[in-house]
Formats: structure tokens, C-alpha cells, sequence
């Protein structure tokens, strides 16, 4: 009975499902994504509340994904490469390929990501070669960092540096129930090319509502996570337009 049982498994048809991360800046009112600063240049935005942002060092690490079917059975992707510290100054809408996970016939209701700290020693163990972290900044033992300068356009108020940053761990629930045309994700086996999934963030969206005229640097970095999480978003398919 065992032997069949092994046989029947690797005769089910299975599609790998690959997940790409990205990233890029708010939207504007007509949809379109801004042009916020070239591949390995500081993001420049003005928040609002007038000041010109300067964002010359990012660093957003992500350490797990899993799905769920609609019938609650979760599935774990494989990370090849270990935890991925994306680099918010590399090209938005850039698609780094993090994970894949090979899923049998079905449908699929949730997908979640991690946000966790950097551990070099956990990317060491990495089956393939580990991500590299780019930046002059030490992103070890952290989740997010972020870091750079905001002026006044005006120049009615003294400019700041600024430093935020957390160590803290969050997994955020994605919703696929509807992600194929009002459909949960679908797997039917016959994909031969597989599928994919892309998680994208927004990262000016830390900088809403601060005046750096009078900011608490700590009560910013206590809601980091809580930003990320709102602004995380999943689409079908290797894109993002």
C-alpha cells in the first residue's frame, strides 16, 4: 500500500510557483507609478508635509513566504538564496526572483511573506550563492533601514538627518481569493511554464505624515512594520505596471 501510495504522489501533477519581489514609489491620482531616482541613486519625493525627502539608504529584508489553499493546507517556498535584504535604491519595479514552491492541483486563497531581521549566518547556509547586501550601512540583525536627509523647499526650516530603523519580525496575510479576475489563484497542474507571483512595496510611504521639523525618530521606527504591512500588495504574474 505504501509503494502505491508513493507512486500515486509522484504521478500528481504539480506546477511550481515562483514569487518576485519589487518595489516602488506611491501611485499618483491617474495610477502611475513616479519616477523617484535612477538604479543605485538616493530617492528623492516630497512628503505631505513639504519636505523634500532624501532617501539614500534602504534596506527591507524578507525571510519566508508560504501559501494556503482555499481548503487551509499551507505550503512553505523554498529560498534558494536564503533572506533577501532588498535594496530600495536598485531599480524600481525591478523584479528579483526570492522563492518557489512546487503545488499540486488546486485552488489558493492566501499568500504570507515575512519580514524578519538579516542573519548573515542563516544566509550563509543558503543552498545557492546568498543575496549580496548592497548599501554602506550595517543591516545585520535588522528588518528595516532606512536612512538619509529631508529639506524644506522653501527653506523656512532647518533641514534633518534622519535614521529609522527596526529589528522587529512581521508576516503579512495577502489575500489571493480573488487575485485571477475575481477568482482564487488556480493551479491545474498543466502549467508547464509554471506560474508566478510578485509582492511590491512602497517606500515613501514611511515618510507620511512626518514633519521633520519636530519628528520622534522612536515612534517613527515602532510603526515601520506596521507602514510595510498596509503598503504590501501581491499581483499575478512576473509584472508591475
Amino acid at each position: 500500500m505504501s509503494s502505491l501510495a508513493g507512486c500515486e504522489a509522484l504521478l500528481e501533477p504539480k506546477t511550481t510557483l515562483s514569487l518576485a519581489i519589487s518595489h516602488h514609489g506611491t501611485r499618483n491620482e491617474k495610477g502611475v507609478l513616479p519616477n523617484f531616482g535612477e538604479a543605485e541613486a538616493a530617492r528623492v519625493f516630497v512628503n505631505d508635509k513639504g519636505w523634500q525627502v532624501n532617501l539614500a539608504e534602504g534596506v527591507i529584508v524578507m525571510t519566508a513566504a508560504q501559501v494556503e489553499s482555499c481548503a487551509g493546507e499551507s505550503f512553505d517556498f523554498e529560498l534558494p538564496y536564503g533572506p533577501f535584504p532588498e535594496y530600495q535604491l536598485a531599480q524600481d519595479q525591478d523584479l528579483v526572483d526570492f522563492a518557489s514552491v512546487d503545488l499540486p492541483e488546486g485552488t489558493y486563497c492566501k499568500l504570507r511573506v515575512e519580514y524578519g531581521r538579516y542573519q548573515s549566518s542563516l544566509a550563509e547556509q543558503a543552498f545557492d550563492t546568498p543575496y549580496q547586501v548592497h548599501g554602506h550601512a550595517s543591516v545585520e540583525g535588522l528588518t528595516v533601514y532606512l536612512a538619509g536627509t529631508a529639506v524644506d523647499p522653501s527653506g523656512a526650516q532647518e533641514g534633518a538627518n534622519w535614521k529609522f530603523q527596526t529589528n522587529q519580525t512581521s508576516i503579512v496575510e495577502l489575500d489571493l481569493s480573488t487575485a485571477e479576475d475575481g477568482r482564487p489563484l488556480t493551479i491545474t497542474g498543466k502549467e508547464p511554464g509554471g506560474k508566478a507571483l510578485t509582492v511590491a512595496k512602497t517606500y515613501d510611504a514611511f515618510f507620511r505624515g512626518v514633519d521633520f521639523a519636530n519628528f520622534d525618530a522612536e515612534a517613527i521606527n515602532d510603526r515601520l512594520l506596521e507602514v510595510l504591512s498596509a503598503e504590501t500588495y501581491v499581483r499575478v504574474g512576473a509584472q508591475i505596471f
